[in-house]
Parts: structure tokens; C-alpha cells; sequence
């Protein structure tokens, strides 16, 4: 199994590959990744939150032509109020 890259490490072998001691610049080049690494993070949590409520919604309008229930109906409104509320576009 692979190991997990973390902030820690990454600026190590950054730092080893520009030959430069990890002890004089790890510590800033650590902070920086660790920010880099939580924007990526945000970022993919909110394009899996876009796209779960792109198919529920695309999953409940199919429903909708086709005669949907009123469990179906509620099941809609819930995606499009959570997308207007929590999913930037």
C-alpha cells in the first residue's frame, strides 16, 4: 500500500531535490503546501457535492416525466434548496 504524501514530507524531497538542507526551508515550505493541500481539498469536496446534486437532480427531473410520486417531488426540491444553498456555481 502506498504511503500518504504529507506536507511534511513533500517539502523533504522538495528540499532534496533542489539540494538544499530540509532543516533551513522545510518549515515555510511545509506551511505552504499545507495550505495548498487544504484548498484542493475544499475544492474537491464542492465539485462531489456539485455533481452528487447534479445526478439527484437529473435523477428526480426523469422521475418528474415519468409520473413521479410526491416522495419523488420532495426528493427534488431537497436537491435544488441544498444546491442553492451550498454549492457555489
Amino acid at each position: 500500500m502506498r504511503k500518504s504524501i504529507t506536507p511534511q514530507r513533500l517539502a523533504e524531497r522538495i528540499c532534496g531535490r533542489l539540494d538544499r538542507k530540509a532543516a533551513d526551508k522545510a518549515e515555510g515550505l511545509m506551511e505552504l503546501l499545507r495550505e495548498a493541500l487544504l484548498d484542493v481539498r475544499e475544492s474537491a469536496i464542492a465539485s462531489a457535492r456539485a455533481v452528487c446534486l447534479e445526478i439527484a437532480e437529473d435523477e428526480a427531473e426523469r422521475s418528474r416525466r415519468v409520473g413521479a410520486t410526491p416522495a419523488q417531488q420532495t426528493a427534488l426540491t431537497i436537491a435544488a434548496r441544498i444546491r442553492r444553498r451550498h454549492v457555489e456555481i
